[in-house]
């Protein structure tokens, strides 16, 4: 599985790396410079509510005007058999009264998170969701004291005025998503999904004291994706749209994509990213890099599902493929028998895009490495045969230049030969000799020397 911490890297917000994919060095710098940017942790503002009990929440001073509406309240959740419809009602009095009063968050949170308990079931979101879309009345849905909460929120926070109302509410589901983490993610499905106001779950994330939208989205997409997988996939189309700015490079989203993906998912996923309607990694290279770094002692398939994904956004991109070669190639010097998910990912990646030197430079140097050249020959020679396929003429032409801009004649020479070696059942005579003519190096055309002929000119002018 990948790590379980939530990597941000902020794509837009975060300085640029280097873009020249010559170079070689500085990949290393670029993943910690990516690993610095990393959001912190969210953190509430107010007091945790696991040092307050209920009876002691129930004796704040500032909740006198409530009357005996919290003690009924909270005697309804311990019933033998909670009508929750009616709990609900009550919910929606408490929350008004709330946000029109200076009583105290932590102490109406408190009340609020009692009904958070063992005897009263969190509600199947999932399950809702498909009812729903399938047309069933709201009145047939199954709701649970959440969503009579999230409902009561949303009254307040649909409008873009923050007013002091509107806040009070936000900080009351900041302070509730910290004893139940559900609540995160459940404001988010019912800010996006189910009321199409993209303010709420913005003016929600804005509560904690340290945050990102990045950080709450790998949060909360990550609880999503943990408890209701079908669910996920299904509403990440919707959530991207929402938010498309904080997708590309956050670490924690690519982690919660991964995690339990399946092929018909990778192959859904793929088509989106195609058609421009999703993005997870973005186009900064310390970004793309930091997130490889990161999957590269994961499970086997969640690997392979990774770089299929990788593929299908990066793929055919000159820029961001050299980036990723130069780090796996000449930074890790990974070996495909160990990591042979990357191998094979990098390999489509290179594939996939037309050679051209900041491609073969690496290629070239991971195979006349002396400490794995059977292995970096083999990689190289793999790819290598590939492009006389598909791109034999850029291929051919960027070989006639490659040397001794980026390596020495003999360094080419020798890795040619190896290839040819190697490869010969795959290349035919035609291939064999327009590969070392690309190689000869070509003459330079004389340089005829012009005479100046001005004065020669100037002075038949003076002639009688």
């Amino acid at each position: 599985m990948f790590q379980e911490e939530i990597g941000i890297v902020d794509t837009d917000s975060a300085p640029e790396g280097p873009t020249d994919a010559d170079n070689t060095n500085g990949f290393s710098d670029m993943i910690e410079e990516g690993n610095a940017l990393e959001d912190a942790v969210l953190v509430a503002s107010a007091e945790p509510l696991s040092k307050i009990s209920v009876e002691q929440a129930l004796k704040d001073m500032s909740l006198w005007l409530f009357g005996s509406t919290l003690q009924t309240f909270v005697d309804s959740i311990a019933a033998a058999e909670p009508d929750v419809k009616q709990i609900g009602r009550s919910v929606k009095e408490i929350v008004d009264m709330f946000a029109q009063s200076e009583a105290s968050i932590s102490a109406i949170a408190c009340v609020l998170a009692s009904s958070f308990s063992d005897s009263l079931d969190m509600e199947d979101v999932e399950t809702n969701a498909e009812l729903a879309a399938a047309g069933e009345s709201s009145d047939g849905l199954e709701h649970d004291l959440l969503h009579y909460i999230l409902i009561a929120a949303a009254d307040y926070a649909h409008t873009t005025d923050m007013t002091n109302s509107t806040r009070r509410v936000l900080q009351l589901l900041v302070q509730l998503s910290e004893v139940k983490v559900d609540v995160g993610f459940r404001w988010l499905l019912y800010s996006v999904v189910n009321a199409g106001k993209l303010a709420q779950y913005a003016h929600y994330v804005d509560q904690y004291a340290e945050s990102t939208l990045q950080a709450a989205l790998a949060r909360d997409l990550g609880v999503l994706q943990e408890q209701f997988p079908s669910l996920f996939y299904t509403v990440l189309p919707q959530i991207y749209a929402a938010f498309p700015d904080a997708f590309p490079g956050c670490r924690g989203i690519v982690k919660s994509v991964v995690a339990l993906i399946d092929q018909p998912q990778v192959y859904r996923l793929s088509t989106l990213i195609a058609r421009g309607q999703l993005q997870l990694f973005g186009h900064r290279q310390a970004t793309i890099i930091a997130i490889i770094g990161m999957t590269l002692e994961s499970d086997a398939f969640e690997q392979v599902c990774f770089w299929q994904l990788l593929n299908a956004e990066v793929g055919g991109d000159e820029m961001r493929v050299a980036g990723i070669a130069h780090y796996l190639l000449l930074e890790k010097r990974i070996d495909p028998a160990s990591n042979s998910e990357a191998a094979t990912g990098l390999l489509t990646l290179l594939k996939a895009t037309p050679p051209t030197p900041s491609l073969l430079k690496p290629l070239f140097t991971y195979a006349a490495a002396t400490d794995n050249s059977d292995t970096g020959m083999d990689f190289s020679g793999n790819v290598l045969t590939a492009w006389i396929r598909t791109s034999k003429t850029a291929l051919l032409n960027v070989l006639s230049k490659l040397a001794p801009s980026a390596l020495s004649t003999e360094e080419v020479q020798s890795v040619v030969s190896q290839w040819l070696e190697r490869y010969s059942q795959q290349l035919d005579d035609k291939d064999r000799y327009e590969i070392q003519q690309a190689l000869v190096p070509k003459p330079t055309a004389p340089v005829i020397k012009i005479p100046d002929l001005s004065s020669v000119e100037r002075s038949s002018e003076h002639r009688p």
